[in-house]
């Protein structure tokens, strides 16, 4: 009986928190969530061990009403094992809804990355967007050494005075 409230307490904390994973494309990346009350949403984009720039995120959330500043989510974004937090949302009043607005910098990245919105401190149900725009960033060429031309000229060589001594006999 322990074990089945242990159990059922263990899923209930892992409840409201969304996780889903996306694979980064080039060109246009987004998202569309309903946020509510109390609930984290993460997202998880893989790159695939391919090189992306990732252009500015840009985060939109709009609700009814008035939304105070604790209505905005917290977005975290977690690159290369470490995570910053954004809050500073510009917020716009429009008729009987409000939009926020967030802008976050890009960054280039090979490793997997994590946009979270935190809405634990909520009031209303909220619509929240975030796109962004994924360049592949192709690898440098890789140059031939010179021992490479070396090798080559030095097997041709071996090869016209094997050549030479078969005529000889």
């Amino acid at each position: 009986m322990k074990m089945q409230i242990l159990a059922a307490a263990a899923v209930a904390t892992v409840l409201p928190f969304a996780s889903q994973a996306a694979t980064v494309t080039t060109g246009l990346n987004s998202d569309l969530e309903t946020l509510r009350p109390t609930d984290s949403y993460a997202e998880t984009w893989s790159t695939n061990g391919n090189t992306y720039a990732i252009s500015t995120i840009s985060f939109t959330v709009n609700g009814t009403g008035a939304l105070a500043a604790t209505d905005i989510p917290n977005v975290y974004v977690s690159v290369d094992g470490k995570e910053t937090e954004y809050n500073n949302w510009t917020v716009v009043p429009f008729g009987s809804q409000t939009i926020g607005y967030l802008f976050l910098e890009g960054f280039t990245t090979s490793s997997d990355f994590t946009i979270t919105m935190d809405y634990k401190s909520g009031s209303t149900v909220l619509l929240a967007t975030y796109a962004f725009t994924a360049e592949e960033v192709p690898l440098p060429a890789v140059p031939v050494p010179a021992a490479g031309i070396l090798l080559v000229s030095a097997l041709a060589g071996l090869g016209a005075a094997a050549k030479r001594r078969r005529n000889k006999a």
